[in-house]
């Protein structure tokens, strides 16, 4: 039964996807849809200008093509993208960790407007961001090592979501629903937002805020979450100041989540941000407070409560200057982090009050010479309170070549271990307090080809499509894991005397070997995009244990999209997302469907997940659900 009704929905997508195909090539003459470089990005590199292009792989999205997508949560918009696994233990983003081609979700780097959010407590808590995906102008990823420009925790990927300058007024709600796994009822989620905005000579402000409630997909997964941004621009003596706060709120039912136990937690993340821009000039200075508190058995919450309370405070600056036919940039960051953590059971010990400061110095230098080629080179020289100095150099070239470009590149990334690894202990999980950093170097090559068919008297040639890829390789050295002994109990059936813990530890020395490609192409009526990725990660575990999080990755990945409009109905959306893991985690397609139509000021979106009704998991012991509706409204104000 099920078989067929998977022939069913897949065979009239694939029909239409040849019909689309055929179609489009007969109406190659037709108003294509132009793809071009990304524009200046702060993700790869602090150089502006000519010199700002990318040397590196990169993808961007802007507005208009993350609308197009429609994404629920940040977490499904970047989950979205070539070669990340969005490791979801529960559904529209209630607690997701990102990962980035076999890295750990500790080692991808996230900034809001290039401003740091990862959490020193620990990277489970990374997403918990206040912003939401239509408030973004863009979203840019920046491939493989990131320390060089941004410091620790930027061994996978950079991603850099930057919020609109301005935001038009708007409402936003939206019904879903989909049955519970535990086959006892029917879960309902909610969702309502609201984004309204000013601008005129004196600077512009907008604020977005919204709430979203549900049932959860089985019992003990139910949520509310709250959230609310602000963002405002002033001039100011010739240059203009930046002002960001944002807060996100949500209270969870994590029911096997991080360990097999009916958990329950509650987080309040509280984000500002201020930053002056003047004619090369960067200042910044900012901050993250973020409250936690974790029930491991909800039915008993005295017999384990820790409540964590971490801070982080930074500052930053740059100077970017025309220099020896080129230009350099200088600067400086110092970052504070601290915890204040407890256990309500006295007889268990929590992480402690911890503090540690972190302060770097930076450089970088690019130009062009001989025509086509440009170079970049950086440098950076951190000095972690604990772990000493760790120094980041980077070397990246590329050349154009007629409708497209070359690059390589190399770099060395580094992450320092978060407070959770040193420090936390239950019953299941055991603390290291003497971990050591992680370190990679990351070496990687590839290309972008754009395809201009098209040719109008008078005007350049607008692209019709592209195909990009790199080949990259990482050579690490200590990760950083949670290990045991193969098939070990540990569990609210096991007693406590025989469970056997997760212990954190730095591994050996490993190498991570990989292919990415993507390709895209545009007709008149349709268009399509596919990327691929291949990880081939080197085990180093002793014979008999097993990896919580290091060996858990995809090692097969593919990412399709399918846009084409039908009429007197609307424009359609398919999304296929297909992933093949290392055992013991299984391999599964998930499709998913969304048709929008926009009526004057008013856009209705129906939304189907996971089309054919597949049953997997993204973390091990996590089923995630099956197939959910929904139907969603934007009104402009």
């Amino acid at each position: 039964m099920k078989r067929a009704l998977r022939g069913l929905l897949l065979n009239p997508w694939m029909a239409a996807l040849t019909s689309l195909l055929r179609t489009g090539a007969g109406a190659a003459e037709d108003a294509p849809a132009a793809y071009e470089l990304p524009p200046v990005v702060v993700s790869a590199s602090r150089l502006g200008g000519e010199l700002a292009a990318p040397t590196r792989d990169m993808v961007v999205l802007h507005a208009a093509e993350i609308a197009a997508r429609a994404p629920a949560t940040i977490a499904d918009l970047l989950g979205s993208l070539p070669g990340f696994d969005a490791r979801h233990r529960g559904p529209w983003g209630v607690q997701t960790d990102l990962e980035v081609e076999g890295s750990t979700f500790g080692q991808v780097l996230i900034l809001v407007d290039g401003v740091r959010a990862n959490d020193p407590q620990t990277g489970h808590h990374n997403l918990n961001l206040p912003i939401a995906p239509d408030d973004l102008e863009r979203v840019e990823v920046l491939y493989g090592a990131g320390s060089a420009v941004h410091g620790p925790d930027a061994l996978g990927a950079v991603v850099n979501l930057v919020p609109r300058p301005r935001a038009a007024p708007r409402i936003e709600a939206a019904l879903r629903t989909g049955p519970s796994l535990d086959e006892s009822e029917t879960g309902i989620d909610t969702d309502l937002s609201l984004r309204h905005g000013w601008s005129g000579r004196s600077g512009s402000l907008w604020v977005s805020a919204g709430t979203r409630r549900s049932d959860g997909h089985r019992e003990g997964t139910g949520f509310e979450q709250h959230r609310g941004f602000l963002q405002g621009r002033l001039p100011l003596s010739g240059g203009t100041l930046t002002l960001q706060g944002g807060l996100e709120d949500k209270d969870f039912g994590a029911r096997d989540f991080y360990a097999p136990f009916s958990s329950r937690e509650w987080t309040r993340a509280l984000t500002a941000a201020a930053t002056y821009r003047k004619r090369g000039v960067t200042l910044r200075a900012y901050g993250r407070r973020h409250r936690d508190r974790f029930v491991l058995i909800e039915e008993n919450p005295g017999a384990y409560d820790n409540r964590h309370l971490s801070l982080l405070a930074g500052g930053s600056g740059h100077l970017r200057r025309n220099l020896a036919g080129g230009q350099v940039v200088l600067g400086g960051e110092v970052v504070r982090e601290t915890i204040d953590s407890r256990n309500e059971n006295p007889a268990i010990e929590a992480l402690g009050d911890r503090a540690q400061v972190r302060a770097g110095l930076f450089g970088e230098y690019g130009r062009s010479f001989a025509g086509p080629w440009r170079v970049a080179a950086g440098l950076r020289m951190d000095r972690h309170e604990i772990f000493g100095w760790e120094a980041a150099p980077t070397l990246s070239l590329a050349r154009s070549a007629g409708p497209g470009r070359l690059f390589a590149s190399a770099g060395r990334a580094y992450r320092a271990p978060s407070f959770t690894e040193r420090y936390y202990t239950d019953t299941c999980h055991q603390p290291n307090p003497d971990l050591g950093a992680e370190r990679a170097w990351v070496f990687e090559t590839g290309g972008l080809l754009l395809w201009r068919p098209l040719r109008r008297l008078g005007a350049p040639p607008i692209a019709r499509g592209r195909v990009e890829g790199a080949v990259f390789l990482r050579q690490e050295r200590d990760l950083i894991d949670y290990v045991r002994a193969a098939d070990s109990p540990c569990g609210r059936d096991v007693p406590e005397e025989d469970r056997v813990p997760w212990a954190s530890r730095n591994l050996g020395e490993m190498r991570t070997l990989g292919l990415r490609l993507r390709a895209a192409y545009s007709w008149r009526l349709a268009s399509a995009e596919a990327a691929v990725t291949w990880v081939d990660k080197e085990q180093s575990l002793d014979p008999g244990l097993e990896s919580k999080y290091v060996f858990t990755h995809p090692t097969r990945q593919l990412n399709g999209r399918l846009r084409h409009e039908i009429p007197h109905l609307g424009k359609v959306e398919w999304q296929v997302t297909s992933r093949e893991r290392l055992a013991p985690l299984e391999g599964y397609t998930l499709i998913d469907l969304h048709v929008s139509r926009s009526l004057s000021r008013v856009r209705l979106l129906v939304r189907i997940r996971n089309l054919t009704d597949t049953r997997y998991e993204a973390v091990r012991g996590v089923p995630m659900p099956g197939r959910w509706y929904g139907l969603e409204t934007q009104v402009g104000l």
